[in-house]
């Protein structure tokens, strides 16, 4: 009876969704929703999208121009959320809260049934419990309600339903390389977990020749936005712009800490941005960190190892580093276990490695905070297991 509540979707999905409300009416209530929007550049973007001005303006006080600051997927979303509600209103703060708390709540069903096809029954209402619990949750986090994160990770989770069983067929692979460019398209991060597991898939069937359709169905979902910003800009820009701004935000002179927004980032100052143009500027932002990087090879390093620290223990209550340390233990164990175990590692690997060089923010786990999850119930699930067996050793039955 308990087993069969637990592994409810409904009762699942209902139990996120309650513990997401709360702590975001929370939140919302104390701070004000329509804070949400400040320094937030997808609701710019998608502010002046509505506003007939394209698909520019990442940056308030900036002139209008052209941007390719942001993917398009999310400020379309937002844009789409302006039409009904309004441009940067408390309707439209509610609206797009209440869309990520949707995807929140989906994920944690999506993982039930990830962690089930994976591994077993009991990781997957694990994993699914885990995820509905409020540990996560936090003043300081509220940001994530506003970014793609949370549709990011529904988003991984459901790619984790692929498996090599279910493609059989050229119109599935392809399917799944459609699907991969969208999740590229809402959250460019996301490109190593899409490309191991992509290449886990292949490998793991017979059929893995059929994995070029599914990178043809990438990169047709790709290219409408790669010709945009080649003809707005002149060059080849497949998803972003803004790697050298990040870069500089990490690594410059003068900088404190491991993340500095002082100096003339454009939401503080935009002169330069608007003086320069969004390519150039970033460009000089690249130019000036790299330098920095390679004068200063000690410093640079000392800072990527507390990156790596931050990435995985941030915002720092003692629930966040233990559920880390669980996924890379889960990760090393199902590496154990089995020989094509190697995937949960590498995409546990790989995914951050773009923000121990740039920078890093709570927000930015969170899209592989279902890879976490699912690797810290399996391994919950295996301990008990070994546990129970150790015990029957000791104490069998009847003696």
């Amino acid at each position: 009876m308990v087993r069969r509540f637990a592994s409810s979707p409904i009762v699942i999905f209902g139990a996120a969704l309650a513990t997401r409300l709360a702590s975001v009416t929370y939140v919302l209530r104390r701070y004000g929703p329509e804070l949400l929007f400040l320094q937030n550049e997808p609701s710019h973007i998608a502010a002046a999208f509505v506003s007939g001005l394209g698909f520019s303006s990442p940056y308030a006080g900036a002139p209008t121009a052209p941007t390719a600051q942001q993917p398009p997927v999310y400020p379309m979303v937002l844009a789409g959320i302006f039409k009904l509600f309004g441009v940067f209103t408390v309707a439209s703060a509610w609206a797009a809260v209440l869309v990520n708390v949707l995807a929140g709540a989906g994920t944690a069903v999506v993982l039930y049934y990830v962690g089930r096809l994976h591994f077993s029954e009991t990781v997957g209402i694990l994993a699914a419990w885990l995820w509905v619990l409020p540990w996560m949750f936090r003043a300081e986090a509220i940001g994530v309600s506003l970014t793609n994160a949370y549709l990011a990770a529904l988003g991984v989770a459901v790619l984790f339903l692929w498996v090599p069983k279910r493609l059989e067929a050229k119109r599935e692979w392809f399917l799944l390389g459609l699907y991969s460019g969208f999740l590229v398209l809402l959250q460019p991060s996301l490109l190593p977990i899409i490309l191991v597991y992509g290449g886990w898939l292949a490998c793991s069937t017979v059929r893995s020749s059929r994995a070029l359709i599914a990178i043809a169905g990438l990169f047709l979902v790709l290219a409408p936005w790669t010709v945009r910003n080649y003809e707005m800009f002149g060059r080849f820009i497949p998803l972003r712009d803004n790697f050298g701004l990040e870069l500089w935000l990490g690594n410059r002179p003068g900088m404190r800490g491991t993340l500095d927004f002082s100096g003339d980032f454009p939401d503080h100052d935009p002169t330069n941005y608007a003086r320069l143009g969004e390519l150039r500027f970033m460009d000089e932002k690249f130019d000036v960190a790299r330098q920095f990087i390679f004068s200063h090879p000690a410093s640079f390093a000392g800072r990527v190892v507390r990156r790596i620290v931050e990435f995985w223990y941030v915002p720092y209550p003692f629930s966040w580093i233990t559920v880390s340390i669980l996924g890379w233990l889960g990760s090393l164990l199902a590496l154990r276990k089995n020989r094509n175990g190697w995937v949960w590692l590498a995409m546990m690997a790989t995914y951050p490695l773009i923000y121990y060089v740039t920078h890093n923010f709570a927000t930015y786990r969170h899209p592989i905070e279902p890879l976490v999850i699912l690797l810290s119930a399996y391994l919950i699930v295996e301990i008990i297991a070994a546990v129970k067996k150790a015990l029957t050793e000791r104490f069998p039955v009847g003696h």
